[in-house]
C-alpha cells in the first residue's frame, strides 16, 4: 500500500528537499512538457526517499505548490489566475508520457503519473507516480552499487529557479555525467560531452528550431546563462562544425567550488523570494 507522505506546510525548507533519478533516464528520456510541468515533476520527485520501496501518494494543495515555486500567495488561491494555470498543469502532466530507450533499444512510452486526483472545491491534489518509472527513481542507491550509469541528485531549489524549459533538461543531462562513485578527487575534473545537432534537439524538445542561429540564441545561451548563475556546475559550449555547417555542440563542464555554489544557491533563493 502506498505511503502517505507529510504535508508540505509540516515540512521546514521543501526547496532543500533532494531530486533523485536515474541517469539511464535523465539521458535517453524524451518528452515535451513546458517549465511549470517539469516544475511539478521535480517537485513530485523530491517527495521520493533514499528508502523508500513504493511510490507515496503525494498530498498538496495549489497555494502550498506556489508557495513553493516562488509564486504570489495570492495567486495560488482557489479562483486566481495561478491556481487554475497550475490545476490545468497537473492535468496535462498526468495525460502526457515519456519516451524511454531500454538498453536493448527499445523505445518504452511510459506515463508520468498512475493516478491524479483533484478536489475542486478545496484545490487539494493526490497524485502517484507511473509504476513503470520505478527503476528510474527507486532503489538508486542500490542500483549504483551493483553497477549502471548511477543517478543524479538536485536540490529542488536549483530546479525551480531556472526559468526555461530547456535550462533545466540541458542542466540535468550534463550534471548527470558528473556522477561520481565514491572518488571526491574527480569531483571538480573538466568534462566533455559531444552531442549530435539533431540528436540534442530531440533530447531537450527543441526540433522547432530549425536554423542553428535561433537554437543557440533561445536554446543554448538561455540554458548557459540560467545555469552559472544559480547551479552547482559551470558550463560552456562551441559547434561542431563539418564542412562549414554546424553538425553538432560540445559542452565543457565542471562542479563549481564551494564558495561558487553558495553564491549560486544564493542567487537561487533571491530569484523564489
Amino acid at each position: 500500500m502506498p505511503k502517505k507522505v507529510t504535508k508540505l506546510s509540516e515540512i521546514k525548507n521543501p526547496r532543500e528537499e533532494i531530486v533523485a533519478q536515474g541517469n539511464d533516464l535523465i539521458r535517453q528520456a524524451r518528452f515535451s512538457l513546458s517549465a511549470l510541468e517539469q516544475n511539478i515533476i521535480y517537485f513530485a520527485m523530491s517527495k521520493i526517499k533514499p528508502d523508500d520501496k513504493d511510490f507515496m501518494h503525494l498530498n498538496f494543495t495549489v497555494a502550498e505548490f506556489c508557495e513553493v515555486c516562488g509564486i504570489a500567495a495570492e495567486d495560488g488561491n482557489q479562483g486566481g489566475h495561478e491556481y487554475r494555470r497550475v490545476k490545468a498543469a497537473v492535468k496535462s502532466v498526468s495525460d502526457k508520457s515519456v519516451w524511454v530507450k531500454y538498453p536493448t533499444g527499445a523505445e518504452v512510452l511510459i506515463r508520468w503519473f498512475d493516478t491524479c486526483v483533484i478536489l475542486p472545491d478545496t484545490g487539494e491534489m493526490s497524485i502517484i507516480f507511473s509504476q513503470s518509472m520505478k527503476p528510474y527513481l527507486l532503489g538508486l542507491i542500490e542500483r549504483a552499487k551493483l553497477g549502471g550509469e548511477g543517478y543524479t541528485q538536485t536540490m529542488l531549489l536549483t530546479y525551480l529557479a531556472l526559468f526555461s524549459k530547456y535550462s533545466k533538461r540541458i542542466y540535468e543531462i550534463l550534471k548527470s555525467y558528473l556522477y561520481v562513485k565514491g572518488n571526491q578527487e574527480k569531483l571538480y575534473r573538466v568534462t566533455h560531452v559531444e552531442y549530435g545537432l539533431d540528436e540534442l534537439k530531440r533530447l531537450v524538445n527543441a526540433e522547432n528550431y530549425d536554423r542553428y542561429p535561433d537554437f543557440r540564441r533561445f536554446v543554448l545561451e538561455t540554458a548557459a546563462r540560467e545555469i552559472n548563475a544559480v547551479t552547482d556546475i559551470s558550463i560552456s559550449f562551441e559547434p561542431i562544425k563539418t564542412r562549414h555547417k554546424t553538425t553538432g555542440v560540445r559542452f565543457t563542464f565542471h562542479h563549481k567550488q564551494i564558495m561558487d555554489r553558495f553564491y549560486a544557491i544564493k542567487a537561487a533563493q533571491e530569484i523564489l523570494s
